[in-house]
């Protein structure tokens, strides 16, 4: 997925969420997928969107068909009650473009759900309720500037959700999340400890500090309103790759910890010793496997989830999985996160078995079908209640 398309997903997404409408994508492995599915307005949607790189007629309006097609074979999967929604986009949709594309659904898709939405902010949907999500287009080149500005370090960038690990960590068991637990007076003793740049350090105090989330307290930093940026951050965060593995020798699912325990003892770095290849990819449990050996599982029956720093094949091969077949059960999922430093630095080990922080198993159950959101809030209760009577 390039930048803009990314865009346009995220405005989508927005759009839902700031109604307080729940959104998640249907776990890798089916054979047919909706991009999104959305539980809101006493409905649940499924979503099939497509994007063009121009706002032209002829372009969009094929498109529109072939994405009725697909969320209504995609509703068909769930259950009587579920609503297609068809929603094309691209970066400017003149108004005329809109219009063409509403008349040619009211025509010929008449019960269909559809949404036209564009990089500028415009907004149009029509059918089941949709149509409290429609906005007008920002002051001319507006959208332009918004898009660019979604493009620059965020506050959630991959290093700044390190530095606010090492932030919380102070309220969280050294067990359950691996950071340095320290008071920081300044920007430079947090570039220090998080091992980054002074400069990333700068930044990241700067924009906490500008979005009401940092003060100077005592001579030193000090986070407030924590339940807020909790809450922000995990709207922000970006979607991981995942994809579906089997087993090359058939093996139980329990078996998983114990490749990882194996696969990090034999990849482990030797000081002294001159690297001669690629280093290997570093891996962790994730989600639901690894709530369950931090102590806080919830949800069972899920296939293990394995993060990995990228594709790397021959990490694959050494803990014995294949990405080929695997249409139908697949044994586990890969998930190769978008913010690798946060995940991987943070990781704990369990038994000599590397395992995402319970921060990060927070923010990524949290969206998952299957019964994510009761085990967020199961760590919620147990954890992250620490936070919860900070300033």
């Amino acid at each position: 997925m390039d930048i803009a398309e990314h865009d346009l997903d995220r405005l989508l997404v927005d759009a839902f969420r700031r109604r307080s409408w729940r959104v998640h994508r249907q776990r890798p492995g089916e054979a047919l997928r909706p991009d999104l599915i959305v539980d809101g307005g006493g409905r649940q949607y499924v979503v099939a969107m497509k994007r063009s790189s121009e706002g032209r007629r002829d372009r969009l309006i094929p498109l529109l068909s072939q994405a009725i097609l697909e969320a209504q074979a995609y509703a068909r999967q769930f259950s009587e009650a579920a609503v297609p929604v068809a929603v094309v986009g691209a970066e400017r949709v003149p108004p005329s473009v809109v219009d063409s594309i509403k008349a040619f659904a009211g025509r010929l898709a008449p019960s269909a759900a559809v949404g036209v939405i564009d990089a500028q902010g415009m907004r149009a949907f029509s059918g089941h309720g949709l149509e409290v999500l429609n906005a007008a287009p920002s002051r001319a080149g507006h959208g332009r500037t918004q898009i660019a500005y979604q493009r620059l370090p965020s506050l959630f960038s991959d290093l700044n959700q390190w530095m606010l690990k090492v932030l919380l960590a102070q309220w969280i068991p050294d067990d359950l999340l691996s950071a340095p637990r320290v008071h920081f007076r300044n920007a430079p003793e947090l570039a220090r400890a998080a091992n980054v740049s002074v400069m990333s350090a700068f930044r990241f105090v700067h924009q906490l500090a500008n979005g009401g989330f940092l003060e100077q307290s005592e001579g030193r930093l000090e986070l407030v309103r924590i339940p807020e940026l909790l809450s922000r951050w995990a709207v922000a965060r970006q979607p991981a790759r995942e994809f579906p593995v089997r087993w090359m020798i058939k093996r139980d699912r329990d078996a998983v910890p114990a490749l990882l325990k194996s696969y990090t003892d034999n990849n482990a770095p030797i000081a002294g010793l001159a690297v001669e290849r690629r280093r290997p990819s570093r891996v962790c449990l994730g989600l639901f496997a690894a709530a369950d050996a931090l102590g806080f599982g919830f949800v069972h029956g899920v296939p293990p989830y394995i993060c990995m720093e990228r594709y790397d094949l021959e990490a694959l091969h050494l803990l014995g999985l294949s990405a080929e077949a695997t249409e139908h059960n697949p044994d586990a999922y890969i998930r190769i996160p978008a913010s690798v430093e946060s995940v991987f630095r943070a990781a704990v080990m369990r038994d000599g078995v590397p395992v995402a922080d319970i921060l990060q198993v927070w923010l990524d159950v949290s969206a998952h079908p299957s019964r994510g959101r009761a085990q967020a809030d199961e760590i919620a209760r147990r954890v992250l209640g620490a936070l919860q009577g900070k300033k």
